[in-house]
């Protein structure tokens, strides 16, 4: 539960940093566009055959700056990630669950390595792939529901670890004007992830019931990768429409002039 929101969230916004995505449509004056290629940022040319190998190796260089933060774009520091609050509702199916998360930290993002790319101009779509070999995250949970067998409910402190984690973004995108220079806008993007190994940690489970808290903790982590596959679909709706929100908010300094270049 917790593992699988906060992999999603700590996969996506790695991702959607590297997105270089902007928001909302039309000629933005208020917007702050940057008027140079900064060290951080290795441009590609869109006539290169080699053009999808180019930006996967272009968002890799990015990830240490990503890590530490990037104030000229308004990028602040994703290692450790933080996250004020997410939300989880799935009401069908061995899951069911309803509650949510707050005061997430995520640490491990800033080692994550781009392992595909694809850029598709023509019809207006983008696929990125990252691999992430450890995330350590901390997080204050309140759930309810079922996880398989048993009932779930409790609110409290989560630690879980995750290994071994491979994601694929897919967005689709527009390219609006912004003070007369072209940007890219994400207007949908889907999220997909695996992962290879997982442990999770509940504190507080049924009102700190110390023996049925255990149980529920074994069975997880037992369970775990059975209840990350039935988490999936809803996890990555979710996070697709934050993520794509965020991105669209925070990067909208970045025009296609300075890094997607021209034959």
């Amino acid at each position: 539960m917790t593992a699988t929101v906060t992999i999603a969230t700590a996969v996506c916004f790695s991702l959607c940093a590297l997105a270089l995505s902007v928001g909302g449509k039309g000629d933005k004056q208020a917007v702050t566009l940057l008027d140079h290629t900064p060290d951080w940022l290795r441009p590609c040319r869109l006539g290169d055959p080699e053009l999808n190998v180019c930006v996967k190796d272009s968002f890799q260089h990015m990830f240490p700056a990503l890590a530490a933060g990037i104030p000229e774009i308004n990028v602040d520091r994703f290692e450790p990630l933080y996250l004020a609050h997410l939300s989880l509702s799935k009401g069908h199916g061995p899951v069911t669950i309803s509650g949510s998360f707050s005061n997430v930290l995520a640490h491990g993002p800033s080692n994550a390595t781009a392992t595909s790319a694809n850029l598709d101009m023509k019809n207006r779509l983008f696929e990125l792939g990252v691999y992430l070999p450890d995330i350590r995250i901390e997080a204050e949970y309140n759930l309810q529901g079922k996880v398989l067998i048993l009932p779930l409910l409790g609110n409290g402190p989560a630690k879980v670890h995750l290994k071994n984690v491979t994601t694929s973004v897919s967005m689709r995108f527009e390219l609006p004007r912004v003070q007369g220079r072209q940007v890219m806008n994400v207007v949908d993007m889907k999220v997909d992830f695996d992962i290879q190994g997982m442990t999770v940690q509940f504190d507080n489970l049924f009102n700190g019931n110390k023996v049925l808290g255990r149980t529920m903790n074994a069975f997880v982590n037992k369970n775990a990768l059975e209840i990350v596959r039935e988490l999936k679909e809803p996890l990555g709706e979710s996070f697709s429409v934050a993520f794509k929100d965020i991105m669209n908010n925070m990067l909208s300094h970045l025009p296609l002039d300075i890094w997607l270049l021209g034959d």
